[in-house]
């Protein structure tokens, strides 16, 4: 399987600190973000960037401008001209996540951002393979324990089982060696 975040490793002699500064001012300033300065929801996408290689917040930034909006939003008809393939829907029961300061807010926000990168990237594959590329994703940027934690949360479903299973083998494996 191929490891999405080597994707975006980049080789260029850039000031790292410079660029996240820019893209920090770049995406809070969005309208669409307006929902993200609450406390707790601004920390989680702090902390995902701050996890995020620069070239990951080159591609949000400039190939393809990747939004979040709650659902809220998506329902109203002002959303007919978001780009639905860049877009991050978070909806009512992630956004209670999002208002506390549970550290699987964090892992949530970067599996959807691998999702979303992962399929305009044009790594097609079937869901299930899709969902567990962008867990490998959010474990090889830090947060394996907080994606336990967020799968944990989520209903019971066959999906669930496997991921957890795929993180486990993944995550004791990767501790072995």
């Amino acid at each position: 399987m191929m490891n999405l975040i080597q994707k975006f490793f980049t080789k260029e002699k850039i000031n790292k600190g410079q660029f996240r500064s820019q893209f920090y001012t770049y995406f809070f300033s969005l309208p669409e973000h307006a929902w993200i300065s609450e406390t707790n929801t601004k920390a989680h996408f702090e902390k995902l960037f701050s996890h995020l290689p620069v070239g990951v917040l080159e591609v949000m930034m400039k190939k393809y401008p990747i939004t979040f909006i709650t659902s809220q939003v998506f329902d109203k008809k002002e959303s007919i001209g978001l780009t639905l393939n860049s877009t991050v829907v978070v909806f009512p029961e992630f956004q209670k996540r999002l208002k506390t300061s549970h550290p699987a807010a964090v892992a949530y926000l970067a599996h959807e951002l691998a999702f979303v990168l992962d399929e305009l990237e044009g790594l097609h594959t079937d869901p299930l393979m899709a969902e567990v590329r962008a867990d490998k994703f959010v474990c090889d940027i830090g947060f394996s324990d907080e994606l336990e934690q967020h799968l944990l949360l989520l209903d019971e479903t066959l999906e669930k089982r496997l991921r957890l299973t795929y993180l486990t083998v993944n995550y004791f494996t990767n501790n072995d060696n």
